[in-house]
Order: C-alpha cells, then structure tokens, then sequence
C-alpha cells in the first residue's frame, strides 16, 4: 500500500478545479479554493515523505513519521471528502482517476454547477493520505493496533474513504479478527458510494482472504470470481483462486500474509 500511495502523491501536487464542462478556464482558476497556510505545509511534508521513500525505502520514510504524527493531529474535525464551501462543493480525493470520476459525476448532477462563481472544485485529500501512510506504515510493520487507531480516527470524518477501510481490513486481517474482517468488507460492497463502488475489487480481494481463514472455501471462491470480473488481469484473485482448489484436493493451509497491495 505504502508503493501504491507513494506513486499517487507524486500526481496529486496540486489543487484542481473544473467548470460545468469540465475544463479549467481562467476565471475558475482564479476562483479556485486554496489550502490554509498550515494545510499545504502538512501537504509538502507528505510529498517529501512519500519522495523519499520511493527513493530510499522504509529507512528514509522513519525519519518523517514523528512530524506526520503531529500533522495528523492538526486536522481539522470537519475534514470531510465532499463538504460545501463558499458557494462551492469542495472534494478532497488525491487519486487522479477518482477526482476526474468525482468531478464528472457532479457536472452530470448540475450540482451547483450554474450559479456563477460556483462549481465544483478538488483538493489534494492532505490528511487522509497522511493518516494512510501512517497506518500503511504500520500494518506492514504488524503494529496493527497502532494502524487500526490512525484509521479510525480519520474514518470518523470521512467514513465512505475507500482507501483507508481497506487498510483497516488488512490491519484487523493482521490481528486474525476475521470476523470483523469480513463484515467490513460485506459493509464496503453495500456501499451505494460512488468511489466505493468503483473500487469493488480490493474489497472483494479481502472479503474472500477472510472466508478462506474461516474455512468458507466455496464463498471465498465466489468472492475471489466476483474481483475477476471487474479485473480479468487481478494476480491476486487468480492466485488465491489457485489456493483454494489446492486447499480443497487436501492441501495444508500456508501462513497468511496479509499485506497484499492493492493494484
């Protein structure tokens, strides 16, 4: 996870913003909404972070956890993904892919897309990337506990926030809570959110490592399927699909290893 989102940072340097048509014209641009001075310091210090652990690995990324720390304590209670502002409807996702879908969804809408000097506008999502990083660090680390309390506190703000409800599953994986695993996947795929429905498959992925560790092949092989239609190329879901037809010819259970990325 901490590769996945070290190489979305280095997209997301900058806010965006669109008109009815999507297209940024001069005028948008100058109404455009910007970070708080302490926002976009919080937000060079997650871009440094995630540089250098492209660069360097998890020894380089050590260095930055104490200052992500405490500019995780610094969000403001009201940080949510999609929030009215001035006149406009302001989202904060950093994934290029997700902000386009967001901001195409909203001009379908007509969502205050024709007051003048309204629109919609989007903003690099500075403290749920910092809260991920945190836990990704973490839960790769198997401090899940430690994982699982940075998640949860930025899911109390920004509860439908794909991303982090699948690190969650991944930490509560790590501490074999399966259980509660799976609930949070079934609860992810009911979702009517739009992001949580394009982003079907991770939850699939993990709804379907937890059946395999409750011993539900046969749900966790439907699972498994599910993920490959929405991604016929899914390496995850092919591979665990191999395991269960080897678990189910009498093969002995491997260790878990609950870490996978997400494509």
């Amino acid at each position: 996870m901490l590769k996945v989102l070290a190489a979305a940072a280095a997209l997301a340097t900058a806010a965006m913003t669109t008109g009815p048509a999507l297209a940024v014209t001069a005028a948008t641009a100058a109404n455009a909404p910007e970070m708080s001075r302490q926002e976009k310091r919080d937000h060079d210090l997650f871009l440094r972070a995630s540089a250098d652990f492209q660069r360097r690995g998890h020894s380089a990324l050590a260095r930055h956890l104490p200052a992500l720390r405490q500019a995780l304590d610094r969000m403001p209670t009201d940080y949510g993904q999609v929030v009215e502002q001035d006149e406009r409807t302001i989202i904060r996702v950093s994934d290029p892919g997700d902000v386009l879908i967001m901001l195409t969804a909203l001009a379908a809408s007509g969502s205050k897309m024709e007051q003048p000097g309204s629109g919609a506008a989007a903003m690099p999502n500075v403290y749920g990337d910092i809260t991920l990083m945190l836990a990704s660090e973490a839960v790769e680390a198997r401090r899940y506990e430690e994982g699982i309390a940075y998640l949860d506190r930025t899911l109390k703000i920004q509860p439908q926030n794909w991303m982090l409800l699948s690190e969650k599953i991944a930490a509560l994986q790590g501490l074999a809570r399966w259980e509660e695993a799976l609930a949070l996947a079934d609860d992810a795929l009911a979702s009517p959110d739009l992001l949580m429905l394009l982003h079907r498959g991770p939850f699939y992925r993990r709804r379907g490592f937890s059946l395999i560790e409750l011993g539900r092949l046969e749900e966790a092989k439907a699972a498994y399927e599910a993920a490959l239609e929405l991604d016929p190329e899914d390496a995850n879901a092919k591979r665990e699909l191999e395991y269960i037809d080897q678990l189910k010819a009498g093969a002995s259970p491997t260790e878990p290893q609950v870490v996978a990325p997400l494509p």
